[in-house]
């Protein structure tokens, strides 16, 4: 190759570098979004001034659909087609979100004397098992919602049987445009169920115990 020729090649190559970056080729960082669910539960004067019940709660993993196993937030034109925001993600894995959310809650709300994830290997005296069915936004011509749906479980450990549970499937409008609205309306759902649940546990620990324990129960 003559000088002419690698001084030629050289050139061109560097012209063909600066407009693939003009045109957009070599884009720079993505400019990703991260959404977490989060609220502070509130907590009810009576509640506050009772203690625990003397009782292990282990709260695992919620299972998730696997059309919403995915880190970008999700959101539906029409019940049967899924999109996603791909600049929109949650900053923790999916099927993580809700039931990190819902310890956090018992854990503020003081129901149980400990809880537990899956991660520990002391045995439970009972467990709450979850199924996020959807966790999404829904567009249709009534407007913008926030929608989750997720069933509960209460499970007595010592023979592993459901005594209580519990289908929710909730919507609440939202007014505007940006996904953090959508995010900030799934936590205020997600609280509205585990509040909830947490009356039909209380009840149930209070049938479901000892005398002994149930009467530790009364003045907690």
């Amino acid at each position: 190759m003559s000088i002419r020729s690698s001084r030629f090649f050289r050139a061109f190559s560097a012209a063909v570098v600066v407009g693939l970056v003009l045109g957009g080729c070599y884009a720079g960082p993505r400019d990703y979004r991260y959404y977490v669910l989060d609220y502070v539960p509130e907590v009810s004067k009576a509640r506050a001034s009772q203690a625990p019940w003397p009782v292990t709660l282990l709260v695992r993993n919620f299972e998730m659909g696997e059309a919403y196993q995915r880190q970008e937030l999700v959101y539906r034109t029409s019940a049967h087609e899924i999109r996603y925001r791909w600049k929109d993600r949650w900053a923790l894995r999916p099927e993580h979100v809700v039931s990190d959310m819902v310890r956090k809650h018992l854990v503020e709300i003081r129901l149980f004397q400990a809880i537990q994830n899956q991660y520990e290997e002391d045995s439970p005296d009972w467990e709450l098992r979850g199924r996020v069915v959807s966790l999404e936004e829904y567009q249709s011509t009534a407007g913008r919602f926030a929608h989750l749906e997720v069933r509960m479980d209460l499970l007595r450990a010592s023979d592993n049987r459901v005594v209580w549970g519990k289908d929710f499937d909730l919507r609440r409008e939202v007014k505007g445009e940006d996904p953090v609205l959508v995010v900030r309306a799934l936590s205020s759902l997600l609280e509205a169920s585990v509040d909830r649940t947490v009356q039909a546990v209380d009840s149930v620990l209070a049938a479901q115990l000892p005398s002994s324990q149930a009467e530790q129960g009364v003045d907690r």
